[in-house]
């Protein structure tokens, strides 16, 4: 089954009742959501979420394994002078969604700024280790990253190394399709791009998709997505993979640009659907 949605908004008054109602009106089947703003640690408290309103009316439509949250872009696990709030904010983040009963966070693992990259990777698995010993039910699910500035993350090597290296079980690999044309995977070559996620055992911990077209060229490491079809990126190689079997009952997320001050996730939904 192709589950396939968007990033929508989790904001007051209506919180998750209002996000699963604006991802239904976009004819989606699963969601992404953040539990505050992105650039923000700041949450209102779990009482003001409408979880039981959302329950009452769109348990069965939107299921609650389908609402994946993303984590805010400022915590830095891979920061070893950072990792610390990383650390206590996620596991609170991880309470809020064992509330909600929500499944997957995807986390982006971070910058290693000025400190060896091979130790920042090395403090991501640490981070991530100690949130999962402390928290229960929820699975982190790390993001394959552009390699804009001192990203790590930016290689299947690298994330499998991660993947490898946490002990529980509670883990996973989120890949943004922008992310890895940016990293340089030529997901437009999309057999030779299916056999790389084979040959590297990406398949093995894929959790969540992220689904974008880029603004720049292969192998550019900016992170700047496009709507489907107006970027780099084939539109009939992303819509190939939201119809391939592969990926089936896989989470597909659109975070492409809003035009006109509106989300467009409805029209390009209803695209990447038709065959």
């Amino acid at each position: 089954m192709i589950k396939l949605g968007s990033h929508v908004s989790f904001k007051k008054p209506k919180y998750l009742y209002g996000a699963i109602e604006e991802s239904l009106n976009n004819n989606a089947n699963c969601a992404m959501i953040y539990l505050g703003a992105p650039q923000t640690t700041k949450r209102a408290n779990v009482d003001q979420f409408m979880l039981f309103e959302y329950l009452e009316k769109f348990k069965d439509k939107i299921k609650q394994e389908d609402i994946v949250v993303h984590a805010p872009y400022i915590v830095n696990p891979a920061n070893p002078e950072k990792s610390k709030f990383a650390k206590q904010f996620l596991i609170e983040e991880i309470e809020r969604m064992n509330y909600l009963g929500l499944k997957y966070l995807v986390l982006h693992p971070g910058s290693h700024t000025i400190f060896n990259r091979k130790i920042s990777i090395n403090e991501v698995i640490n981070v991530v280790n100690e949130i999962l010993e402390k928290t229960k039910n929820v699975e982190i699910i790390i993001e394959t990253m552009s390699g804009k500035g001192s990203e790590v993350g930016t290689n299947f090597d690298e994330l499998i190394y991660i993947m490898e290296n946490i002990k529980s079980d509670r883990k996973g690999i989120c890949l943004d399709t922008c992310h890895v044309w940016d990293a340089g995977y030529n997901i437009n070559k999309y057999d030779d791009f299916i056999n790389i996620l084979k040959e590297k055992n990406i398949l093995k911990y894929l959790k969540v998709i992220h689904l974008n077209d880029s603004k720049n060229d292969l192998n550019s490491h900016k992170d700047r997505h496009a709507n489907i079809g107006e970027g780099f990126i084939k539109k009939e190689i992303l819509k190939q993979l939201v119809h391939d079997k592969l990926f089936d009952n896989i989470p597909i997320i659109l975070e492409t640009p809003w035009k006109d001050n509106k989300p467009i996730y409805k029209k390009e939904i209803e695209y990447l659907l038709k065959k």
